[in-house]
């Protein structure tokens, strides 16, 4: 069986404002459900018409398996017309997500600009936690904002997924693959560090200069980095290729237990890859087991990887077992994974 296709979809207000130009003053309020009390009572083709977002959907050969996920804007007209949509799709079985940039709003020029980065933050959060490898992504951008289409072309490009679109009422769905373009993240690997720290602060221009040195400074600003006030912050398109590193190089901890099996032999450190990329299988039932870990198993090789995670933040990586004596010793012995020291470091997948 394949992986699940993702499809993400922008919800703009096409629906509601073709609805008003049809029923004129009988349009009712702009509710969620006015709204799809009108879509279901139309054909499909009508449906089609209507929505840029089924449109788009529909010719692409929406099904059961797929995984929806609607994003709003922060306005009432888009909102509603996801709620409809929403509903609409949940009614056929399909599961559906859906997400609202709170910035994204009908106020000023400067809170829009904040909105887009909002979003692009949100799309890249889409991204985290191995999600990049759990499914077959793809972004319908024949519905939405157009001033949002550029940011999602970007996403998708890095992030290895498709585009699809249909210009107006077209027939021919216009398919874009993941585009064959090379980003070099030498730049990002070697100054992790301070990449961790601009992508949730803004840093003195000073200490970037310090960092980068002059000629690798002025390459990188404005395209990666944003100069304003003597201070320094990611851009747009550098929160995309920062997004891009971190999931291709997640940030992991080792114990100096589980570090030393990797230095004995490297193959460890490719189970530890397939744990993150969704490839091991979970082992729920750990009888004699007494420790603060969860534990992730490769049946055919008798590996297991013991592993302690608090939400949605880095894998603590306890103990790589190698083999079933091993595990049977680790299982029969009390542990306490929380008390062990742990380094952290980030790995390519």
């Amino acid at each position: 069986m394949g992986k699940i296709r993702r499809i993400i979809t922008n919800v703009g207000a096409t629906i509601w404002q073709r609805m008003v130009g049809e029923l004129k003053n009988t349009a009712g309020e702009l509710t969620g459900n006015n709204i799809l009390n009108h879509i279901r009572k139309m054909s499909i083709d009508q449906q089609k018409k209507i929505s840029p977002e089924i449109n788009g959907l529909e010719t692409f050969g929406i099904s059961r398996d797929d995984l929806l996920i609607f994003i709003a804007t922060n306005t009432e007209v888009s909102k509603a017309c996801m709620e409809a949509l929403t509903e609409y799709y949940r009614s056929r079985g399909i599961s559906v997500v859906t997400r609202v940039v709170e910035g994204l709003t009908d106020d000023s020029s400067k809170a829009f600009k904040k909105g887009i980065a909002e979003y692009v933050d949100l799309i890249i959060g889409l991204f985290d936690n191995g999600e990049q490898w759990s499914y077959d992504n793809y972004f319908n951008a024949t519905s939405g904002y157009r001033s949002l289409i550029p940011y999602t072309t970007i996403i998708a490009s890095v992030f290895d997924s498709r585009v699809f679109y249909l210009y107006e009422n077209s027939p021919f769905l216009l398919d874009l693959p993941p585009f064959p373009i090379n980003f070099d993240f030498g730049i990002m690997e070697q100054h992790s560090t301070f990449f961790e720290k601009v992508e949730n602060d803004c840093v003195p221009v000073r200490e970037a200069r310090e960092e980068f040195g002059y000629e690798l400074f002025t390459k990188i600003v404005p395209q990666v980095l944003l100069e304003e006030d003597g201070l320094v912050y990611l851009s747009n398109f550098g929160k995309i290729l920062w997004g891009r590193y971190t999931v291709s190089n997640p940030e992991i901890y080792f114990s100096d237990s589980a570090q030393k099996v990797i230095n004995r032999d490297p193959i460890y450190l490719d189970y530890v890859r397939k744990m993150l990329r969704g490839e091991a299988e979970a082992e729920h039932y750990l009888h004699e087991y007494s420790g603060d870990a969860q534990c992730y198993k490769f049946p055919a090789k008798g590996v297991r990887i013991f592993y302690i995670r608090e939400g949605d933040g880095p894998f603590k990586i306890a103990a790589i077992l190698p083999n079933h004596d091993e595990y049977e010793r680790y299982i029969k012995t009390k542990q306490r994974e929380s008390s062990l020291s742990y380094t952290k470091t980030r790995i390519n997948l």
